[in-house]
């Protein structure tokens, strides 16, 4: 097989992370676990900026909705520091300077070495209540982390 017809083939996996995180086949969520690890733990970035799974020889590539993945959930870790919760299983600290408000409203931010994460909503809105609007009035946020106010970007 020519790497043509293999990269037309790896493009036309079917394979989707939508805007909750979730792995889909051709639209469908994929439910069974263990082959959700699997593609969790062989989902990477190549070169060109796409998602790619690889099992043994084969791969193919994931189409990404919003983000490759999502935060699932907020969690105190050591300090008061919030932990986040993701769509892979992992947990991992809130880089606080990574987090961004997009012009949907949606938080944002960075994980796993460089990988955008979108909040969903319910781990949007528990770390919302330790956000604060400065100053008020001002659609400008800060969260507060150990006594540091850290601002929260607009995307």
């Amino acid at each position: 097989m020519t790497d043509d017809a293999l990269e037309l083939l790896r493009s036309r996996s079917g394979l989707s992370i939508d805007a909750e995180g979730r792995f889909l086949h051709r639209g469908e969520p994929i439910t069974h676990a263990r082959t959700l690890e699997v593609l969790w733990r062989s989902l990477e970035r190549t070169r060109d900026g796409r998602y790619l799974v690889r099992i043994g020889r084969e791969s193919a590539y994931v189409a990404v909705e919003a983000a490759p993945y999502a935060v699932r959930g907020v969690a105190d870790g050591p300090g008061g520091a919030p932990w986040l919760l993701l769509s892979d299983g992992s947990r991992e600290p809130l880089d606080p300077g990574t987090l961004a408000v997009g012009a949907d409203g949606v938080l944002r931010c960075e994980v796993k070495g460089g990988h955008a994460a979108r909040f969903t909503r319910a781990a949007q809105v528990t770390l919302g209540l330790a956000l604060e609007e400065r100053p008020e009035g001002s659609g400008r946020y800060e969260l507060l982390i150990g006594g540091v106010r850290h601002p929260v970007r607009s995307a």
